[in-house]
């Protein structure tokens, strides 16, 4: 047992080689031992109405994920115990990733130059951040946050980030009655029911497990949207301000491209961001009724769904590493391919999280609110 009920299992591999990270070591810390929380790999998969799927409740969040029409979910409360589920949807493998001291969920296509990957949790921390190392090269790859490589034979080189939405598990199953899930009997001993963490994710929590300078301009611990800028800039959508535009809203702006965040405040809470350009035309949302989303040019309507934290959002937003950079879901973000169900544009970089770290560079930080121009802000990632 290490700090805040966080089960471990030792173990004697190698210790992964860390070598030089281009991040500040000063929030580099060694936690655990690599891989004494396990990453699951080739897990189960159940339907939704199995008993093995029981563990769940429709609150219950999941990062779901769709890839050639089939839809998975990964739910939070496998990640708790595991941060890592290394999988393989027909031919395709996915690493779905998810640290609980950020809050921050991503998946990653664990390919790098055509060498496949076997993620690995490295026992490291940085800014409170799982990171992510390679079980076979034994090479550390980076922070999660970072999305890019920050270690050793990694540095400079990314895998791509696979499209993947967080929502509760009843919404999920909404969307996607046929969708699978990954098994409670996993081999492991887990009480899967169990958040082994207390209070820690808790809006009013402000406590950290390392101790580090922190943006407090927002609860720490409160979810946000990001959306990822090609440069690793972004822009980010905390769900405290969402809440006060409505029980759904929209926000129509423009960063890199036009786009536009839908906002739902039902099953869970959720926010996702897809492109507005359709065939070379930028389209406008509005909210119609029955929780629907209408294109004001088309009138078609739409059900999009997803999430975030500011503590995500406010560490990792520098790529260096260096303080000043804050926890970002912008960086840690994957880019929603194959997920859109009833838009026909591509989704962007976003997601959701959970955290505190230094903050970014931010050209203010509310969203706009009814009658009121002002925009969400552009955040730069830090030198």
């Amino acid at each position: 047992i290490v700090g805040n009920n966080r089960v471990i299992v030792q173990d004697d591999h190698r210790e992964p080689h860390s070598g030089d990270c281009l991040v500040d070591k000063s929030l580099l810390v060694s936690s655990v031992a690599p891989d004494a929380i396990p990453a699951l790999t080739l897990p189960n998969m159940v339907s939704a109405d199995h008993p093995d799927a029981d563990y769940l409740d429709p609150d219950s969040r999941v990062l779901g994920i769709v890839v050639s029409g089939e839809a998975r979910a990964y739910p939070h409360n496998i990640l708790w115990w595991h941060e890592i589920v290394n999988d393989r949807i027909g031919d395709r493998w996915v690493s779905v990733t998810f640290c609980p001291l950020t809050g921050s969920g991503l998946a990653f296509d664990p390919h790098i130059d055509g060498t496949r990957l076997q993620l690995g949790v490295s026992g490291l921390l940085f800014a409170n951040n799982l990171v992510l190392y390679d079980r076979v090269s034994r090479d550390v790859y980076g922070p999660q946050l970072s999305v890019q490589g920050k270690c050793q034979g990694f540095q400079g080189r990314s895998m791509p980030l696979r499209g993947v939405q967080e929502m509760a598990w009843g919404r999920w199953v909404a969307l996607h009655p046929d969708t699978k899930v990954v098994a409670g009997d996993t081999g492991f001993d887990r009480p899967y029911r169990v958040y082994p963490y207390g209070s820690y994710d808790q809006l009013g929590n402000d406590e950290l497990l390392v101790p580090m300078a922190a943006d407090r301009t927002r609860p720490i611990k409160e979810r946000i949207l990001a959306i990822r800028g090609d440069d690793g800039s972004g822009r980010g959508y905390p769900f405290g301000e969402l809440r006060l535009l409505g029980p759904q809203a929209t926000v129509n702006e423009i960063f890199d491209e036009p786009y536009v965040v839908f906002y739902d405040s039902e099953d869970g809470e959720t926010a996702i961001a897809h492109s507005s350009t359709v065939n070379g035309a930028r389209l406008f949302f509005e909210v119609a009724p029955n929780r629907l989303f209408r294109d004001t040019e088309t009138g078609s309507l739409s059900d999009p769904s997803t999430g975030a934290s500011w503590l995500r959002w406010t560490t990792h937003t520098s790529s260096s590493g260096s303080p000043g950079g804050t926890f970002s879901p912008m960086e840690g973000c994957s880019t929603e391919d194959e997920v859109g169900d009833s838009v026909s544009s591509p989704a962007l970089p976003a997601c959701s999280a959970r955290g505190a770290a230094p903050a970014p560079d931010c050209d203010g930080l509310l969203p706009r609110r009814r009658g009121t121009p002002r925009p969400f802000p552009r955040c730069r990632s830090h030198a």
